[in-house]
């Protein structure tokens, strides 16, 4: 009691307010409970966040590691077991542990090969496992196949005489020849077909082709060995390309004259006879192979073809669709009867629209399409030892370079065109920007074109055979 008789008023703080009441309705430092608890749930989800990564690091490594197992136990050119392959990509990756091998499984017939198998890893989570989850469960799957269709391909080779320089043809002949090797390889021998077309300044389709079209050979006229004839001492007769018309070039089936001329025996350029025959149309030693699958066959023509002077290269495109063309099964059955291919080609070409089989058109060359030339009398006695080009009098031009690339890209225009859709792969070998211009125009695609030097070309080659040989993922 104070001295006066009254109490002492309540104590009160400096704002004037029970300190206690004060306290209750104060609201200092609520926000530090909220940023606690906000701080606690940043680093929860910051710990999953750590433990999804990691997961997905783990997972990302077993399913790539699988991937690359099957696609290399698919390889139909793979020599080990396709199981024993699996389990070796996983022990070389530190993995095997994951591997289930009671999950890989191999089928396989004459020409495919199907690949599956799975992986599983338990992996130990740091963060998560304060909520409850220990472990977090990563599970890899994959099936790879490499199925070989029926396979026809016209493998077109440039050998005019500008192949002789910077060593060009040294580097295409074991290009080619491995191309041919590889896509003939094991099973798919049996079902892959090439013919074989090396041009120059014309195509020659071989004598039984001549023939079989009707070609009139031009006469058999004596001249002396001393002045260019044969052994016999005939004009020479070495050769046997159809003179075709410009209707020819406007469709993809075989030539349909009721007769066609014989290209004259003539150069137009002068030549080095170390490593080019005389001849605008390549000799029958260099005429087209078809529908072969003997490498040996194919390969010696690779590796003994000598050089001839001009690019008519529409001439070989010409070829090259028309022996894929279903049109011409009625030939290549008679060829099969004659023994000219294998009797199980006889069927061949396939129907456009057989999805079991797939058509190819590869073509390389290293020069632009000239114009054609022609001796304005094909029986001069000067043609088998005089370029025309040194009697100009002598010469006529029949087709210009103009003509000659429309009847070119008309014909690759065909091959792509539905419902042939043919594949069409083309290389500029050692070739200006105007000759890749041209390659370009022809390919399927810009990614099936390529512009190939004498130390690639191989590279080149082999890209083309392993896009061919179709092996894929499919899980």
């Amino acid at each position: 009691m104070l001295p006066n008789g009254n109490r002492r008023p309540p104590r009160t703080a400096a704002g004037g307010g029970p300190i206690l009441g004060r306290f209750c309705r104060g609201e200092d430092g609520a926000l530090f409970i909220f940023a606690l608890y906000t701080f606690v749930l940043i680093l929860m989800m910051a710990g999953i966040g750590i433990d999804l990564m990691r997961f997905e690091r783990d997972r990302s490594l077993l399913q790539s590691t699988l991937d690359r197992a099957v696609l290399a136990a698919t390889d139909l050119n793979q020599i080990r077991p396709p199981r024993a392959v699996v389990i070796d990509y996983f022990d070389k990756a530190g993995l095997l542990d994951y591997l289930d091998e009671e999950s890989i499984e191999v089928t396989q017939g004459i020409n495919f090969r199907e690949v599956s198998a799975r992986a599983d890893a338990l992996i130990a989570t740091m963060f998560m496992r304060l909520s409850g989850v220990d472990t977090l469960s990563a599970t890899a799957a994959a099936t790879a196949l490499e199925r070989i269709p029926n396979v026809e391909i016209s493998l077109v080779l440039d050998i005019s005489s500008s192949m002789n320089q910077n060593g060009r043809i040294g580097a295409l002949r074991p290009a080619a020849a491995a191309f041919i090797d590889t896509v003939l390889r094991g099973e798919a021998k049996e079902k892959t077909s090439i013919n074989l077309i090396v041009y120059g300044g014309q195509t020659n389709p071989g004598p039984w082709m001549f023939a079989h079209l009707n070609g009139q050979r031009y006469p058999d006229i004596p001249l002396s060995r001393r002045n260019g004839g044969d052994a016999n001492g005939r004009f020479p007769n070495v050769s046997s390309c159809l003179e075709l018309t410009a209707a020819d070039f406007t469709h993809p089936d075989l030539p349909k004259a009721q007769s066609y001329q014989q290209t004259p025996h003539f150069v137009y350029w002068n030549l080095d006879s170390r490593t080019t025959d005389w001849g605008w149309c390549p000799s029958d030693e260099k005429a087209i192979i078809y529908a072969s699958n003997e490498a040996a066959k194919l390969n010696h023509l690779v590796n003994t073809m000598r050089l001839h002077g001009g690019t008519g290269t529409q001439h070989a495109i010409k070829w090259a669709v028309s022996l894929l063309s279903p049109s011409t099964q009625g030939t290549f059955a008679a060829m099969a009867g004659d023994g000219m291919i294998p009797s199980e080609f006889a069927a061949r070409p396939a129907a456009w629209d057989d999805t079991e089989t797939a058509k190819y058109i590869v073509l390389m060359t290293d020069g632009q399409i000239n114009p054609q030339y022609r001796p304005k009398d094909p029986m001069d006695p000067k043609n088998p030892t005089v370029a025309l080009l040194s009697r100009q009098n002598d010469a006529r031009q029949t087709v210009s370079s103009s003509v000659a690339f429309s009847q070119f890209l008309t014909q690759c225009n065909l091959a792509k065109a539905s419902p042939r859709n043919i594949t069409v792969y083309t290389i500029a070998f050692d070739s200006p920007l105007s000759v890749q211009n041209e390659m370009i125009q022809c390919a399927s695609s810009p990614s099936h074109f390529f512009n190939a030097r004498t130390d690639d070309i191989t590279s080149v080659f082999a890209s083309i055979a392993r896009q061919i040989n179709q092996l894929k993922l499919v899980n």
